[in-house]
């Protein structure tokens, strides 16, 4: 039996729910509301809703616990046939195709629930990639219910999340293990499962690897959602896509309105949404606080074997380095940050407050002129206002300081990229390789917000690739 909420209790709950979780109950979903929080009270143990709205409004383990109950999980392997027959025909075809110099692709699963979905895109792409090549491939899943993230790490199913998958495909990708089916450890090291409130500002972002997604799988999610925040989600996809990256949405979510920025693709029975080849690297956004995601660790890529097709580890490796250079400089984690100014430098910045950030690292240089880290926020600060000379010098003198900051040179090899000057960018990318070569491959790059020597180095010799 449902417990009793007053209209006022119900104004309430419902300002929560959309405020912290983008959850939208109007008034024809209000006994849907009811019997979701009465059953959140009794799995808390409290006699009353106005009891439950006090516990939730506290936060910590008892909001997750609510909102355990107020989200569905129901999905199932291949959910929308039609979708991965378009992934399979439309969009994976033509991202190998477009990056077939880097072999690396990276793949999000925004709101994944219990794992089906992320999974099935890890099957779907064990058939896709070429055979004969070695391909790097990260999936990144994330859902705002955490109890749903600890059963997807587990990875094992019932035969009811199997019902449209031929029996053939659990058969090759999936072992028996009780009753229950588990997926192969191959295919789980590809994924990579972290909470995530999308309604909450928090991506894209370099430091949580929401950014230069190839795809993005978001379905079912923004039902829920006011129309407010649908479009606020949608404007930071488009963001965290690169340039020809394709979104793919639920059947009862496609909105012209909404997604008025991307192109559309009809296929039949799929409606796909692609952000345009022309539009820019980067998108400045306002990330507000940081996401409670951490970037993925750097796993030595492997060559794909060819019979039965498994893919490689999960790696994030050139396209997650490729924005460092457009994007804020990382968050700060310092235990109190803005007793520095330059620590909140990074902090504006982080946020987009350029102007803020400016003054912060002008301030920092005032005092400290020998800091190279300054030097070097400020060579961000200037190169996205397009002020390249001025980048060029920061860049350069941030290196002079500190001959081993990596960082700096690896923003005057992008500056002179940006500036047709080829040859001076190749032997700035080249002396990035010298410096990294010195570093131990899985450490850290100071400055670069937790990428390491490997990956950045995967990354220049990509751009050097590319250079001739």
């Amino acid at each position: 039996m449902d417990l009793p909420l007053s209209d006022e209790l119900y104004q309430r709950f419902c300002a929560m729910l959309l405020t912290r979780a983008g959850l939208a109950y109007p008034e024809r979903r209000r006994s849907d509301l009811v019997h979701s929080l009465s059953q959140a009270a009794r799995a808390i143990g409290v006699e009353d809703l106005a009891a439950l709205y006090t516990r939730m409004a506290e936060g910590g383990s008892l909001w997750e616990q609510a909102i355990a109950q107020l989200t569905i999980g129901e999905t199932y392997f291949f959910r929308n046939g039609a979708q991965f027959t378009a992934l399979r025909e439309r969009i994976l075809p033509d991202l190998i195709q477009r990056h077939g110099l880097v072999h690396n692709l990276r793949l999000w699963s925004a709101g994944c629930a219990t794992g089906e979905e992320p999974y099935s895109l890890a099957m779907t792409l064990a058939d896709a990639l070429p055979r004969n090549e070695t391909w790097q491939v990260s999936i990144l899943a994330t859902d705002l219910n955490v109890k749903f993230l600890e059963r997807a790490r587990e990875a094992l199913y019932g035969s009811w999340s199997f019902r449209e998958t031929p029996e053939a495909v659990r058969e090759r990708f999936f072992f028996p293990d009780g009753p229950r089916w588990r997926l192969l450890p191959e295919l789980r090291r590809q994924v990579i499962f972290v909470p995530l409130n999308l309604a909450e500002p928090c991506y894209p972002q370099v430091a949580n690897g929401t950014v230069a997604m190839d795809l993005i799988f978001c379905r079912n999610v923004t039902i829920y959602f006011d129309e407010a925040t649908t479009r606020q989600v949608a404007e930071r996809f488009y963001g965290a896509l690169a340039p020809g990256g394709w979104l793919v949405v639920g059947h009862a979510e496609p909105n012209a309105e909404t997604y008025r920025a991307f192109e559309t693709h009809n296929l039949p029975g799929a409606v796909l949404y692609r952000k345009p080849l022309s539009a820019p690297a980067f998108v400045t956004v306002n990330p507000g606080r940081p996401a409670v995601a951490l970037p993925p660790p750097y796993v030595p890529p492997v060559k794909v074997p060819t019979a039965p097709l498994k893919p490689p580890p999960h790696t994030d490796l050139a396209q997650r380095v490729a924005t460092l250079l457009a994007t804020p400089v990382p968050p700060v984690t310092a235990t109190a940050p803005f007793l520095d100014p330059l620590a909140a430098g990074w902090a504006a910045a982080n946020r987009g407050e350029w102007a803020s950030a400016r003054l912060a690292a002008e301030t920092t240089l005032a005092a400290t002129p020998l800091r190279a880290e300054a030097h070097f926020l400020m060579g961000q600060i200037l190169e996205h206002a397009g002020e390249l000379d001025a980048a060029l010098s920061a860049y350069r003198r941030s290196v002079y300081l500190d001959a081993a900051w990596v960082m700096g040179s690896l923003g005057m090899a992008g500056i002179w990229q940006k500036m047709g000057n080829r040859t001076e960018a190749r032997r700035g990318l080249r002396s990035v390789l010298f410096q990294l070569a010195r570093l131990v491959p899985n450490t850290p790059v100071p400055g670069s917000g937790g990428i390491t020597a490997a990956e950045l180095a995967a990354y220049a010799r990509a751009q050097l690739d590319l250079l001739g």
